[in-house]
């Protein structure tokens, strides 16, 4: 498939151009300073005494999207798309940087609490590093650092935001007897602990003697009440199942604009609230915002048999 492009150049000069071009085959895997070298070329041989500098220049979508001078050109660029160039350096392509310091087998990450930043050993220095002194705590669909418990976060991204406390040189060891772990892990030690506790204790040796203990145990227990009976509906009315309303309403009064509910079910993820009907732009994480998101469906209410009738709406 051919690739035909249309560059355009009106960054405040009274000598615009614009340039259609057809890249070649042998092109397409190139660096787009390649493309934009070639405008700049064309642009200073028309006007050569306004001159356009390669370094100082990138090109842009009509959307607004900076290409880097190292993206491929197949990649960037789709058919007979308007491509504009403007003043400017081209952008840094933070994620190849990010890349190469990866590869980079001189790199070193530090493992102090919060940074995980790249660094040489020659760079390093004693106030090199702000991180954290204790380490992370989740719990409750909270995060936070253990040495910073006013700085509560729901959202990943806010936790790794929280600056750190300490100042200090990048280390490559990781913390030793400094992390706190979430109370459920906690919880769930000391019942493994608890667990290891009764299977050391001396254990019954045959059924006669089991027989006793459990008869000797139930004495023991409590005698179980009965439970209340279910309440019933007054007559003529039913009880709505939609979600957000369970109201018990007269069957007469049933309408069209009776019920405001959710269609969709309620959603718990990652300390997250928020309903599947809904869109998750409103995803809260108090229970009490979440409780106070609107309806998303006005109608009858229904009580669970049949087809729900507002479903053929």
């Amino acid at each position: 498939m051919p690739l035909r492009v249309t560059l355009h150049y009106e960054e405040g000069r009274e000598r615009h151009l614009q340039l259609r071009i057809k890249v070649p085959k042998s092109w397409r895997e190139s660096p787009v300073n390649k493309l934009t070298n070639f405008f700049v070329e064309s642009y200073n041989n028309k006007f050569p005494d306004a001159k356009l500098d390669e370094k100082t220049i990138h090109a842009e979508s009509a959307g607004g999207r900076k290409f880097h001078a190292d993206d491929i050109i197949e990649e960037s660029f789709i058919h007979k798309e308007h491509i504009y160039i403007k003043d400017g350096a081209p952008p840094k392509n933070e994620k190849k940087i990010e890349k190469e310091k990866m590869e980079d087998p001189s790199m070193i990450t530090c493992h102090n609490f919060g940074c995980q930043y790249r660094f040489r050993k020659e760079d390093n220095h004693p106030r090199a590093c702000w991180h954290h002194r204790k380490g992370p705590v989740f719990w409750n669909g909270y995060k936070y650092w253990a040495c910073c418990e006013d700085r509560k976060a729901y959202d990943w991204n806010d936790f790794m935001k929280v600056p750190g406390c300490v100042c200090g040189p990048h280390s490559s060891e990781k913390p030793k007897g400094t992390e706190l772990i979430s109370p459920t892990i906690i919880a769930a030690r000391q019942a493994e602990a608890e667990a290891k506790k009764q299977a050391a204790m001396p254990q019954l040796k045959d059924i006669k003697q089991y027989t006793n203990k459990t008869v000797e145990e139930n004495k023991l227990k409590p005698k179980r009440v009965a439970l209340k009976p279910k309440t019933p509906l007054p007559e003529g009315c039913s009880k709505c199942v939609h979600m957000e309303c369970k109201k018990v309403y007269a069957i007469e009064d049933n309408n069209d604009k009776a019920c405001k509910y959710h269609s969709g079910t309620a959603i718990f993820h990652d300390g997250a609230k928020y309903w599947s009907c809904c869109t998750e732009n409103r995803k809260c994480y108090d229970w009490d915002s979440f409780m106070k998101i609107p309806k998303c469906r006005v109608g009858f209410h229904w009580d669970g048999e049949g087809t729900d009738p507002n479903e053929s709406k």
